[in-house]
């Protein structure tokens, strides 16, 4: 049976990327999963993109695009994340998080929230209000609860905007059909376009984490968190790639909608990890909340996916931390 942290293929994979600075200033590379995006020189730096696979043309925004996405107002003026041992309330509509901001206390005392879990549902919760904590950087406010759900909870949404999905981790499943998947996932790793950081070629991949799920009837879904690393005692290096693929229901083969990658130093490169998935109110479009996080920052994106079963990211918050 497969189990997370075990290497399991050694395979070519590689998405040319864009300096965290980039990230901040509300640049992204996107695609709709289509052809290879323009190939880029590495540097020490942490560096990340995001692609997206089928056949077609692939998009890349540059220095003078428009930050990813606009927040849907149907999803909430607010919602919160369990960041260990605190809670904190992510303003969605905030931009830049720094210290001119004032955020308003009265959007969430007494808020209502449905707590969702990687598993799915996990109860309500009602906030008091902003808690009094002592921050290092500028970060996104701290809550008291006054009543907390009754299973543990990675994120809440204000009442009736989302529908929990199910993250079924692979470990879950029979030895025979986790050890199967992870196999499918490295060979899916290794297709993904512009393997073009050549220190992580023919290294063996890390499944750090995945999950299957049923994003809408008659579709199965997966998402997985790989790395790859370079031990070299003077300047250890990782590349991290989260993506999604999907396949009809009693298909053998998978499709690569989503990818993002990040390489760089082994303590300063870019992750990212999905938290839950869900429902997202008032299209109900299949949506994964993904972490993404640094050396002292973290951010959230909602992955969604359309219609046409196309994912792609819609929306990404403010940087919080330093």
């Amino acid at each position: 049976m497969w189990r997370p942290g075990v290497d399991v293929v050694s395979a070519p994979v590689d998405v040319c990327g864009m300096s965290k600075a980039w990230r901040a200033a509300g640049h992204i590379v996107l695609g709709s999963i289509t052809g290879i995006l323009a190939a880029c020189e590495p540097t020490d730096r942490s560096v990340s993109d995001t692609t997206v696979a089928p056949p077609g043309g692939g998009v890349e925004a540059g220095a003078d695009a428009a930050p990813t996405g606009q927040w849907d107002a149907g999803a909430g003026s607010v919602f919160l994340v369990r960041e260990d041992s605190v809670t904190r309330a992510v303003f969605p509509l905030i931009r830049q998080l720094d210290s001119s901001v004032v955020l308003d206390e009265s959007m969430v005392r007494e808020l209502e929230a449905e707590g969702v879990a990687a598993t799915g549902a996990a109860g309500t919760l009602r906030v008091r209000g902003f808690a009094a904590a002592e921050e290092i950087c500028t970060a996104w406010p701290t809550v008291a609860i006054s009543t907390d759900a009754p299973r543990d909870w990675n994120v809440a949404f204000q009442r009736g905007v989302a529908t929990p999905l199910s993250l079924r981790s692979i470990e879950s499943s029979r030895p025979a059909d986790s050890a199967r998947l992870a196999g499918q996932i490295t060979n899916l790793a290794a297709s993904l376009p512009n393997d073009t950081t050549r220190a992580f070629r023919g290294l063996p991949f890390t499944i750090r984490a995945a999950y299957t799920f049923t994003p809408a009837p008659g579709v199965e879904a997966l998402v997985a968190e790989i790395v790859r690393r370079v031990n070299v005692e003077a300047n250890p290096r990782e590349e991290s790639v989260l993506f999604i693929a999907e396949r009809m229901s009693g298909s053998a083969e998978w499709r690569t909608a989503y990818a993002e990658h990040s390489s760089g130093a082994e303590d300063d490169v870019e992750r990212a990890s999905a938290l839950v998935a869900v429902k997202l109110a008032p299209a109900a479009l299949p949506t994964l909340v993904i972490e993404r996080t640094g050396t002292d920052w973290v951010a959230y994106a909602l992955i969604q996916r359309d219609a046409d079963g196309q994912w792609n990211e819609s929306w990404e918050s403010a940087y919080s931390g330093c």
